[in-house]
């Protein structure tokens, strides 16, 4: 290998597309990384000590700022720990709102990723296209919650707002725009020579792998483990829902970037 087209390439402390501080030692040859020497590390922000000076109440607003993307469900898994050990039974319709809230933020946080992955990759065009579609499920969850990232919708005990009727035809109007937008979104993340060169193949975490580190959501089904906790142990509304659990046998990045986006169906 000509020492004239390999280089090291610092990547880091901090990434731009990675919440938590990382640096990667890249050795390249044009576009082919021949060798990664990574130091991770973690932002500790003391949630838990923060957590024991509030009381039970004042935790859900707490525990719902541990991460913006998924802000919902940090509060609906503390509201339902509380009420598990408090013994508490919640009203039917509340676990049906629950779901709702948690998959219209699912959703919304699909389509995130999906676009960080095109703005990682250097297709920007995409990435901003698929921040577009993304900005419809927002105005889904600022109409009906009043806020575009953290909902505020759990409580203990059930929820803190209902969805009438004509709230729910507008969910539904909405999602009649969002799915034909998401299609053509999968179908160029499936054909285009690009996304395909840069994600297909790359980012391997063989199956076995998987199951030996403990993978889960959609970077599991990615490798082809059909587990899916809302399934596997159901809770709030999900027993009673008819659903498909989304796997890719291709164990790339790829392939867990298709799981992100049938699910949106799904969801």
């Amino acid at each position: 290998m000509s020492k004239l087209t390999t280089f090291n390439m610092p990547l880091g402390p901090v990434h731009v597309a990675l919440e938590e501080p990382v640096y990667f030692n890249l050795t390249v040859e044009g576009e082919t990384i021949r060798k990664v020497e990574l130091t991770s590390g973690h932002v500790h922000r003391g949630m838990e000590a923060l957590a024991t000076q509030r009381n039970l109440i004042k935790n859900v607003t707490l525990t719902e700022r541990v991460c913006s993307l998924c802000s919902n469900s940090h509060s609906f898994t503390y509201s339902m720990a509380v009420e598990n050990v408090l013994g508490m039974e919640i009203p039917v319709r509340a676990r049906y709102l629950r779901v709702l809230a948690e998959e219209i933020k699912r959703v919304a946080s699909h389509l995130f990723n999906t676009a960080i992955q095109a703005h990682i990759i250097g297709f920007k065009s995409l990435f901003m296209h698929v921040m577009e579609v993304r900005e419809m499920m927002q105005d889904v969850k600022e109409t009906v919650y009043g806020n575009r990232m953290n909902l505020a919708s759990n409580c203990i005990g059930g929820v803190k707002c209902d969805v009438p009727p004509d709230m729910l035809k507008y969910i539904l109007g909405m999602i009649d725009k969002v799915e034909p937008a998401v299609d053509e979104i999968r179908e160029i993340y499936a054909t285009n020579s690009m996304v395909l060169g840069r994600t297909k193949g790359l980012g391997l975490l063989p199956k076995e792998d998987a199951l030996r580190l403990g993978v889960v959501g959609p970077v599991a089904r990615g490798s082809g483990i059909a587990i899916d906790v809302r399934k596997d142990s159901p809770y709030a509304a999900y027993p009673d829902l008819e659903f498909k659990s989304i796997t890719h046998d291709g164990c790339c990045i790829h392939s867990r970037t298709m799981v992100r986006l049938d699910e949106i169906f799904e969801s």
